[in-house]
């Protein structure tokens, strides 16, 4: 079955093939003239295939958002005429919160729309990549919807390796690392700027925090970047294993027929997140620490 993690995944690996095995590698796709769907969400388009015969359907709906990508060159745009790059992002990230959300819910679509915020943020300001993939689906009869953002990026470990506090991680250690509260490359330069310099975007850390702990309970997140990967699933503990992932992919999904106990978990999220921090801090962060929580460890 075609999904939006499914077909970036795809994509990410062909494409890879295509741009590292030279000329003396071909690739060849055969029966994507079965694939309807998939055509129409762009993941022919995705393939770079020449010519394609299989041109993307209609862009996005009230249930779906078709493989796109938001280009650092259209933000830096932004940018330029004075806009924080979070304001650049908000017009973006309403849209995706409105699919996942469904509108089921105001405390669920800002939430979503803050955590979406803060991933593309880490895009652009921490992995150096020239663009961010996404794509999204809800589909009606399940109440699911699922959602993945990707870059071509350096990756979260050296990402966090930026910062001395989390130099020469691994990329299995990164993974888990990235999801704890606070943690960013750049959260502690933001915190010494001047008060009047700062914006309500310079919170730093805490999209992964929530969009694991969210996605993780009610249906799953999963993070890949480098040679490691991490997927929490149905409130279990994470588990933790081997990628050959170029930048970085970050694939959730959601079980909207749980709206109530979902309003209430974003709540126990914040509280959690204090917590967490408050315990653990940042500063001197130890994996012992991050596996046990990841693992299940009451905080």
């Amino acid at each position: 079955m075609f999904t939006p993690t499914s077909m970036i995944a795809l994509a990410k690996t062909c494409n890879k093939r295509v741009r590292h095995g030279g000329s003396r590698e071909k690739i060849s796709y055969v029966g994507l003239q079965n694939h309807t769907y998939a055509n129409n969400l762009g993941f022919s388009e995705a393939l770079q295939l020449v010519d394609n015969p299989y041109p993307q359907g209609a862009y996005g709906g009230q249930n779906y958002l078709p493989i796109y990508k938001i280009l650092r060159a259209d933000l830096e745009k932004k940018i330029s005429v004075g806009e924080n790059i979070g304001d650049a992002l908000d017009e973006e990230c309403a849209e995706m919160a409105r699919i996942v959300s469904q509108e089921k819910s105001d405390e669920l679509l800002r939430a979503l729309r803050i955590s979406f915020r803060e991933i593309l943020r880490n895009v652009f300001e921490h992995s150096g990549a020239p663009a961010a993939g996404l794509c999204a689906q809800y589909w009606p009869t399940r109440d699911v919807v699922e959602i993945c953002i990707s870059d071509r990026g350096m990756g979260v470990s050296k990402s966090l390796s930026e910062d001395r506090l989390h130099s020469g991680l691994s990329d299995r250690d990164a993974v888990q690392i990235a999801l704890m509260p606070g943690v960013s490359s750049k959260a502690r330069a933001q915190k010494k700027r001047p008060v009047a310099q700062r914006s309500e975007w310079d919170n730093s850390g805490y999209g992964l925090f929530f969009a694991h702990r969210l996605f993780g309970q009610f249906g799953w997140f999963g993070i890949a970047s480098g040679s490691a990967a991490a997927l929490i699933k149905n409130g279990k503990p994470a588990q933790i294993g081997k990628a050959d992932i170029e930048g970085t992919i970050v694939s959730m999904r959601l079980n909207l027929g749980r709206i109530e106990d979902i309003e209430e978990e974003i709540t126990r999220i914040r509280d959690l997140a204090h917590r967490v921090k408050t315990r653990l801090g940042v500063r001197g962060l130890k994996i012992s620490s991050v596996e046990a929580f990841l693992s299940g460890e009451t905080f």
